[in-house]
């Protein structure tokens, strides 16, 4: 509610920005040029030669058109969302539309407009299915039916409901049919919902960046992957895997089930994976917001294009284009030429899809505005004129050839029967496959096939099928076995007959084991079986199938079933997969195991005690997230199993014991779990026979369960000239928990001491955690010693207590700190103290905190003379933006995480990056909220919130600062209406914010200067 609140408060400074006269300028601006008439648009496409832009159908016959399905007949069904941002007002009719369009004479063009349904609001989604169609309306799906065949509709049922509504960009959407006859659908990261069926009273499934399902049959809602940030739409490659495009973060996720993914902002649904996902790519396109997108498997385009990512890109007014490439069971996607671009800045491609004809088809918006910040505002509003759905076509030599929009005229899939619906699954075109499939799956469901031969005969009688043919009859025949009309599983796949696609059979009967749930013991030693395939992708179905079996969810540990003996396909599953190369196995590994280790470690613990210095690094890493689910437990006797475990580990390796120990140190951060047993004689046992590095790791151990002879041994090694930093900072980190005298001592006098940098840091963040007196005196003292970074460190500690906060502003006063050196987020902090002792000397000694000014456009406007006047430094630009925004951002995968990457968002123009610098309060999205926590031992810490678990919150702040805080520790805790990025960065000299703006718009990577790209047309 917050975040909309401020939304709305942002819109009316818009409002009167136009009210006098000023066009509004940034990332948001509005077309440079006027719309063009259809036939001018088409003009000035450029695609790859042999390729041509055809119209299919624009206004007045399809207006806003935003998401598109077809028919059994071929006809194409567009949702018009006219009340797009705002909604309809209270007490008005709606006006979002679901038209059906028809080229009745298969010319290419649509010559009938049918309106299917009138009256929506905020509809964003549609999908053509089971006699009706599937439509996305926030908070509902709703399922509209035409029971009379006057291709009006005559009912509309509400089948989900709590979607979320807060932010306009990121509603529902993307909506497809995914291989397992599920209706597929993305939801962005800033409008949260939880969804349920309407007549239920539990609280829903919760849902914010993710690709979710919904079973028509069965109504079962549930989160396919969770992460990224606002994908729009997603889309399935010939093998089932699926993929969405994101906004801001990296632009490409391949999302495997059960896949917990990088998000732009914001806590994921399970805290106990312990690792998120990353993307697929490692190269840019045009910073850009993506919208759409298609795998290419059509029969228009020539070969080379089949399998190929085509991505709508609304910033640069283009469809980009990748190439995937296997990587183990996942992919990388390479970076091909631009597909379509245009001079025309109205084009705003928001759907891509395979049509029947092979082409691919586009949903262009066809809009001034790129996104609704600023057409909010403006007083004409989202132009509700212009639309269009063009047709890429492939004429080859025959420029201007006519290529139909359909197959057939006449064409209607429903009609044909069972044996033909079979013989479409070995279509070209991949429309043709889905649509047979869908069919099959619904006359399945409605127990009406009149026999499985010729599905069987697809499946495995004829070699010649490509694999996609057999797959979408295998997905046929998973329907029939999940209402109890199954096969055998050795139909699918027999690992005693010398089949000639052993792998491909594998990791099908893996998917239909999973899907059905199938537990018995002819599936667990299928599995087992399985588990050793040498194809990844086979192992990847194995380890979501275990998943499956053990948890009602594929991202959430809820409805545990301890009951099915998977331990055994795990233990087949890591010793095939024990090198952990490939990018999804160890972490599915791991989420399939968590529940039952969650339970009751200890099976997992006897075996990889005694095999995992055989399975490396695969077992390091299992190891690792076992002592850190046992942790979050909260469970002393699950500790002792830990415990217990150290001891009994057979082998020398000593990475696979150093990824346990670190496993139970991480986990105890916020507050140590002290076991019910003697941890004095456990440890002196594991201390035997150790390396000195694994000596020193049980020592910090012993430190966090408050052991004398650990805590003496680790104390030591925090002031050791000797010991290697990396271990001496994570002693520093461990004695951090202590609260004692001894450990403000070290720390003391660690930082009084010539120690590298990064070490002084920590000291300096512990003894914050350790607080009591002495602690601010020492750090003042040192003052003069430490190197600027270190200062940033000690500046912000000295404020997180308010018992310290005065000992630093007599250190200002005695001009021991400078004020220069005092950031903006340490005045704020100081402020938020809400003590007039504080702010009155702060006054006095540094200056007022400056609250928000009201006039931003008056300030930016300044700014921009600024950086325009005079020639930028870009060495010293380099310098500034990594000590002033990268301690928070990443730019070229240079620096932190905090915020948003740089790269990809917020920089499209001059003006857009001085507005989010300068006014970074505007809009903020749920998940970079300034969260503020003040512990029982007064403590103020801030950030990010990027763990939420049952007993912890972690916080991400600049640096990057990362502060784990026990759930049992915290005071307050409350959501500022502050973004977790500060303002001030404009109160630099002139020539050093101009260096820093210049050097972010232009760095290295993206060639030589050119201001002139950079300036914003003004309106007269």
């Amino acid at each position: 509610m917050k975040s909309f609140i401020l939304l709305l408060v942002n819109l009316v400074l818009v409002a009167e920005l136009f009210a006098q006269g000023k066009q509004l300028t940034g990332q948001h601006a509005p077309a440079a040029s006027p719309a063009l008439a259809p036939a001018e648009a088409q003009k000035v496409f450029s695609v790859p030669p042999g390729f041509e832009v055809h119209l299919f159908a624009a206004e007045p016959d399809v207006v806003n058109p935003v998401a598109m399905t077809w028919d059994d007949r071929g006809r194409l069904w567009v949702v018009e969302l006219y009340e797009y941002p705002m909604g309809a007002a209270p007490g008005t009719k709606p006006r979002d539309n679901i038209k059906i369009l028809e080229d009745t004479d298969n010319d290419g063009r649509a010559d009938k407009v049918t309106v299917f349904a009138e009256g929506l609001n905020l509809a964003t989604g549609i999908l053509y299915g089971n006699g009706g169609v599937y439509v996305g309306q926030a908070p509902d799906l709703l399922f509209l039916e035409d029971t009379n065949g006057d291709d009006v509709a005559d009912k509309r049922t509400v089948l989900l409901t709590g979607f979320g509504l807060y932010d306009r960009h990121e509603l529902l959407n993307g909506f497809t049919w995914g291989p397992d006859g599920q209706l597929y659908m993305t939801h962005g990261v800033f409008s949260p919902g939880q969804i349920k069926i309407p007549e239920a009273t539990e609280p829903g499934v919760q849902m914010d960046a993710a690709v979710a399902r919904f079973d028509p049959r069965t109504r079962k809602f549930e989160i396919y992957a969770d992460g990224t940030s606002n994908p729009w739409g997603v889309d399935f490659d010939k093998y089932g895997n699926a993929f969405v495009s994101a906004c801001v973060i990296d632009h490409l996720f391949h999302m495997a089930a059960g896949g917990i993914y990088q998000r732009q902002g914001g806590v994921p649904g399970n805290p106990y994976a312990y690792e998120l996902l990353p993307s697929i790519v490692k190269h840019k396109h045009h910073m850009a917001a993506y919208a759409g997108i298609c795998i290419y498997q059509g029969d228009n385009f020539p070969e080379e294009y089949r399998g190929r990512v085509f991505m709508g890109n609304i910033h640069q007014n283009a469809i980009n284009h990748d190439r995937l490439i296997p990587n183990g069971s996942s992919f990388t996607a390479e970076p091909e030429k631009d597909f379509l671009t245009t001079t025309d800045g109205w084009f705003r491609p928001v759907s891509e899809q395979t049509g029947p004809d092979g082409a691919l088809w586009i949903a262009d918006w066809y809009d001034k505005y790129p996104c609704y910040q600023n057409a909010r505002a403006d007083p004409e509003g989202v132009d509700r004129t212009y639309g269009r759905i063009w047709r890429v076509v492939y004429t080859g030599g025959e420029a201007g050839k006519k290529i139909g929009s359909r197959p057939q005229p006449n064409m209607d899939l429903s009609k044909l029967d069972w044996e033909n619906h079979v013989k479409l699954l070995a279509h070209s075109n991949v429309w043709q496959r889905r649509a047979a499939q869908r069919l099959l799956i619904e006359r399945v469901r409605m127990n009406s096939e009149p026999s499985t031969t010729s599905l069987l005969n697809t499946l495995d009688g004829n070699p010649s099928l490509p694999i996609e043919t057999k797959t979408a009859a295998f997905w046929v025949f998973n329907e029939r076995a999940k209402l109890g009309r199954g096969l055998p599983l050795f139909i699918y796949w027999d690992p005693n007959v010398a089949y000639r696609d052993q792998s491909f059979r594998a990791g099908l009967a893996a998917k239909h084991i999973g899907d059905t749930r199938n537990s018995s013991a002819e599936a667990m030693s299928t599995l087992e079986k399985a588990a050793a395939d040498p194809d990844p992708a086979t192992r990847l179905a194995v380890a979501t199938a275990c998943r499956q079996l053990v948890s009602s969810s594929l991202t959430l540990d809820t409805d545990i079933n301890t009951e099915v003996p998977v331990g055994k396909i795990l233990v087949a599953l890591i010793k095939s997969s024990a090198d952990a190369k490939d990018p999804l196995i160890p972490f599915m590994i791991w989420m399939a195991s968590e529940p039952l280790v969650a339970r009751n470690p200890a099976p997992g613990l006897q075996w990889l005690a005694e095999n995992g210095a055989d399975t490396m690094p695969l077992s390091g890493i299992l190891a690792r997230k076992t002592m850190r689910r046992i942790c979050d437990t909260g469970e002393p006797a699950k500790m002792d199993a830990a415990l217990n475990f150290l001891a009994a580990i057979k082998g020398n390796d000593d990475n696979f014991i150093l990824a346990a120990l670190d496993g139970l140190i991480e986990g105890q951060k916020a507050k140590a779990l002290q076991p019910t047993g003697d941890t004095t004689v456990a440890l002196a046992k594991c201390l035997e026979s150790a390396s000195p590095r694994v000596k020193e790791r049980l020592h910090q151990l012993g430190t966090v369960w408050g052991d004398a002879k650990a805590v003496e041994g680790t104390l030591k090694t925090i002031n050791d000239q000797n010991v290697p930093v990396e271990d001496r900072i994570k002693s520093v980190q461990s004695a951090g928990q202590l609260k004692t005298d001894a450990a403000r001592a070290a720390m003391v006098t660690l930082i009084s001491n010539a120690n590298p940098e990064p070490l002084v840091i920590e000291g300096l963040r512990a003894l914050s955690t350790i607080g009591g007196d002495g602690g601010e005196t020492a750090i003042v003292r040192n003052w003069k010693n430490f190197p600027p970074a270190a200062r940033r460190t000690a500046a912000d500690v000295l404020v997180s207590r308010s018992s310290w906060v005065n000992a630093f502003l007599d250190a200002v006063k005695d001009k021991t700190i400078s004020p220069s050196e005092i950031s903006a987020s340490v005045m704020r902090t100081i402020a938020n103290y809400k003590n007039e002792n504080f702010n009155r000397r702060m006054e006095r000694f540094v200056g007022k905190y400056r609250e928000p000014a009201a006039d931003k456009v008056e300030l930016t406007r300044e700014k921009r003379k600024a950086v325009l006047n005079g020639e930028p430094n870009f060495a010293r630009g380099h310098e500034l933006t990594t000590k002033a925004c990268l301690v928070c951002h990443k730019f070229y995968g240079e620096g932190a995480e905090v915020g948003p990457d740089l790269t990809g968002v917020g920089r499209s123009t001059l003006d857009a990056l001085l507005a989010n610098v300068i006014d970074p309060n505007q809009i903020i999205g749920k998940g970079y909220e300034n969260v503020m926590i003040e512990t029982k031992d007064g403590r103020s810490v801030s950030g990010r919130m990027v763990e939420n678990s049952d007993s912890q919150i972690k916080l991400l702040a600049a640096g990057p600062v990362e502060n784990v805080v026990a759930k049992s520790d915290i005071a307050s805790m409350k959501v500022s209406e502050l973004s977790v990025m500060p303002e001030g960065l404009e109160q630099m000299s002139d020539a050093d914010f101009r260096d820093m703006i210049w050097f972010i718009l232009n760095p290295p990577q993206e060639g030589p200067l050119t201001i002139e790209k950079y300036k914003v047309v003004t309106a007269k």
